[in-house]
């Protein structure tokens, strides 16, 4: 079960200048995730790559922990943004338009750094904050079955619940995987028209069931 514990406390940057420490901090933060492995990162690390001093990082991030659980809730929004984006866009479009965009939106936001997302998914802990941070399958969920709800109010809930999860559990174990064991796939396109194959059929059946 994972943990309810709350992302360690940090100070918001308000002015343009606080603003940009962080975003260097966190841009340092993935730099040495990537060089140096998750066990391997200190805090000390993170403020040398940045070029600010230990005091200056502590102002705003609490410990390690603290730092990855930021970059990760950066990584959430960006998934979030572009599926939501992509679900809007294509709402009144049938149904192989919303999976395609879907599909294409999920694979985007981690084709940017896909370093930095192995190093994520294979050794940062799921547990505490970090498991917090990571929540982000139960919130795609949610926007995928408020989409087919509106787009099927025939359905019983509980049935556009779990077509929901299994469509965005799938996406995401494939992009999850394609990261760890092939990278190139996600560049190519083969793995948008695979997922494609896969997963319009289910739904098709499953939405007009």
């Amino acid at each position: 079960m994972k943990s309810k514990t709350s992302l360690p406390s940090r100070k918001h940057p308000v002015q343009e200048r606080s603003r940009q420490t962080v975003k260097a901090v966190l841009e340092a933060t993935a730099q040495v995730l990537v060089q140096r492995g998750y066990e391997r990162t200190t805090t000390g690390a993170v403020a040398e790559r940045a070029g600010v001093s230990i005091g200056t990082l502590y102002q705003y991030f609490s410990n390690k922990e603290a730092l990855v659980a930021a970059l990760i809730e950066e990584h959430v929004q960006d998934v979030l943004t572009l599926v939501e984006t992509a679900l809007a866009k294509h709402a009144s479009e049938p149904l192989p338009a919303v999976l395609r965009a879907l599909i294409k939106a999920s694979l985007d936001a981690h084709r940017l750094n896909p370093e930095l997302h192995k190093v994520l998914i294979e050794q940062v802990p799921r547990e505490g904050a970090l498991a917090a941070a990571m929540g982000i399958s139960e919130r795609l969920t949610e926007m995928l079955r408020t989409h087919l709800r509106e787009r099927c109010p025939g359905l019983p809930p509980s049935r556009i619940r779990l077509v929901a999860f299994v469509a965005e559990s799938t996406v995401e174990a494939l992009t999850h995987r394609a990261i760890i064991e092939g990278p190139r796939w996600l560049t190519t396109g083969a793995l948008e028209a695979e997922a494609m194959d896969l997963l319009l059929p289910y739904l098709t059946h499953s939405l007009s069931a």
